[in-house]
């Protein structure tokens, strides 16, 4: 940006006469942090919200301001996770509790980074004044804090799929564009919370994760994803746009995030930064190529942070590729019935029949809720069921005479209580449909609006299956975005994946011989229209690449080999197949063609 240019900040008037909390000095603040009463995290957050507004509005030094705001982060930052953790992994329209906590961390994160604004701010105005620290790294420390903080703001926004607020990026590109006019911007800082690195790379920390497509994450993955800018952001540039390429481009003077470069419709002025992601991209397919070779792990930043596979190809995608609408979207104001979930789909397109109904037909004799307690029937002679729940940890001591168990008394009335916990519930009941209103609809998927009286639990990457009111077809989806809208509606688009899907139960062939239990899979026939080819719909978890899979139902039993794995998320895997047996006859008879409206969008494509 021109010197010339002001730099648009705001920051409260230090009109505070007094500060009540303490006494202003690092020493005093410290000692106020270790009184707070960890156990109690709101009233953690009461105060620190309470000490945070009385001081962005005392007058202080600028010296000062900070070393009182470096002995206070660390419980900022434990107050802001611990609440975090009772706002995240919500449903997805947020109960009043829950939507309150996330309003007061919000407020928080906000707090701090004007703290550590004023104090840059001050330290450039008042750089004469500062005798303890160098005036210059005292502001270069600061502009890192408080852009550190924009992006954790914007995390939590983001994290709770709302949009973000007026002014969030005008001020996290004007801090920015002040570290750039003091020659601030490529000074290394030292942080012990998120990673020692510049001012640029924080920034850019930031951009990088609004042009994520963060709507189509989960809370989880959106926190691996901004810790590993920490360590990425060096695989990226920062530079002028006039002399530059890059995928994106931001303007410094503007409040917005970063755009695509080529669909930037005005001419790039001397406020625009171009963000470069091509070493980033190349960097995360090595990264794919060896987690495929460990086997689709993920990578594991620390024991609770892991970005799993299919995260690494969306920001692939994200980083490396103009994202443009395929297809035009039209209004569409109907009700629509849905199923979340692999178990709920699977239920419904098998006619309201249990696993072990599929497979046995009428025949079989398993409770139809499929709750089997191995403890709640006698024990064989040759069974140990502790010894099949813990094999290598089973130690048995049978023949030594001096060990004696002693014979526990379950009353009839507390078995009944564990054997019937779910028997309480109708299968109906278990596999809920719902009605859900569209709000508009395209060849690739629909735009539902997400209500109070919807399922809490579902998340991106749940596979659902949609059906019209006045039809019988179930097409088979999967959730794509979440888009919560304060004060307002809570919307989710819904990708589709197939027209029609065949319910089957599957057992994995291991190589010892013995099969796994059965597991419920959908097998998705091919649709030529597009070119895709019959696929199998697997949970995440126990299948991979290359195993041979037996897929049951009534009176049919087939043997196919899973070949490449084509889409995953956190809650199912789509693998292509090749047929070991005549399975090909079953994919061909059991395919008709859909009724009613789905037919003409599915003709679209």
């Amino acid at each position: 940006m021109s010197n010339n240019d002001p730099i648009k900040l705001r920051i409260p008037k230090q009109d505070l006469v007094s500060f009540t909390a303490f006494e202003l000095s690092a020493a005093a603040a410290s000692a106020w942090a270790q009184d707070l009463p960890v156990a109690n995290s709101r009233e953690v957050m009461a105060q620190l919200r309470k000490v945070l507004s009385e001081l962005n509005r005392v007058e202080v030094s600028p010296e000062v301001r900070y070393e009182i705001m470096e002995d206070l982060r660390p419980a900022l930052n434990i107050a802001a996770s611990t609440v975090a953790k009772q706002f995240l992994n919500q449903p997805v329209v947020l109960p009043e509790t829950p939507r309150q906590l996330a309003e007061q961390a919000y407020a928080l994160h906000g707090s701090i980074q004007t703290a550590y604004t004023i104090a840059a701010v001050q330290g450039i105005r008042q750089k004469s004044s500062i005798q303890r620290a160098n005036p210059a790294r005292l502001v270069c420390q600061s502009l890192h804090r408080a852009i550190t903080q924009a992006g954790c703001t914007l995390l939590h926004t983001l994290q709770l799929y709302q949009s973000v607020e007026v002014n969030t990026w005008m001020e996290l590109n004007q801090l920015y564009a002040l570290a750039e006019r003091q020659h601030l911007n490529q000074q290394l800082v030292t942080d012990p919370a998120h990673g020692n690195c510049s001012i640029t790379h924080t920034y850019m920390r930031a951009l990088l994760l609004g042009c994520a497509k963060t709507n189509q994450l989960r809370q989880s993955d959106m926190a691996a994803v901004f810790r590993g800018l920490s360590e990425w952001t060096r695989h990226c540039e920062l530079k002028p746009a006039p002399d530059s390429e890059g995928l994106f481009i931001v303007d410094l003077a503007e409040d917005h995030g970063p755009l695509f470069s080529s669909l930037y419709q005005n001419s790039p002025s001397e406020h625009c930064r171009i963000l470069s992601t091509g070493k980033l991209v190349n960097h995360l397919k090595l990264l794919k190529e060896q987690d495929a070779k460990n086997g689709h792990r993920g990578i594991r930043f620390d024991k609770d942070t892991v970005l799993t596979s299919n995260v690494l190809e969306h920001l692939i995608d994200a980083w490396g590729n103009i994202s443009t609408r395929n297809f035009a979207r039209s209004s569409f104001d109907e009700d629509l019935l849905i199923a979340p979930g692999l178990s709920s789909v699977h239920f419904q397109l098998s006619g309201g029949k249990s696993l072990e109904e599929l497979v046995y037909g009428d025949e079989a004799e398993e409770d139809p809720d499929g709750y089997d307690n191995p403890f709640m029937v006698p024990p064989s002679e040759n069974r140990d069921d502790w010894e099949q729940a813990n094999p290598h940890d089973d130690t048995r001591e049978h023949d030594n005479p001096t060990h004696e168990v002693a014979e526990v008394d379950i009353t009839d009335e507390y078995l009944n209580l564990i054997k019937n916990k779910r028997e309480a519930l109708t299968p109906e009941e278990r596999h809920p449909v719902y009605s859900v209103l569209g709000r508009n609809v395209g060849p690739g998927g629909y735009c539902l609006e997400w209500t109070q009286k919807l399922p809490g639990d579902v998340r991106t990457g749940d596979v659902v299956c949609l059906q019209e009111k006045e039809s019988d077809h179930w097409v088979i989806a999967v959730i794509r975005w979440v888009s919560s809208l304060h004060n307002a509606s809570t919307l989710v688009g819904v990708e589709l994946l197939s027209p029609k899907a065949m319910p089957f139960a599957a057992r994995i062939q291991h190589k010892t011989g013995n099969g796994s239990d059965l597991t419920r899979v959908l097998l998705l026939p091919e649709i030529k229209l597009v070119g895709q080819p019959h696929t199998l719909i697997t949970p995440r978890v126990g299948f991979k690449e290359r195993q041979k899979v037996t897929l049951l139902r009534e009176g049919e039993e087939y043997y196919v080999q899973l070949n490449r794995m084509i889409n995953a998320t956190p809650s199912f895997a789509q693998f292509e197949f090749r047929y070991i047996k005549h399975l090909e006859e079953v994919a061909t008879s059991d395919v008709m063609a859909p009724n009613g409206k789905f037919q003409s969008v599915w003709n679209q494509i």
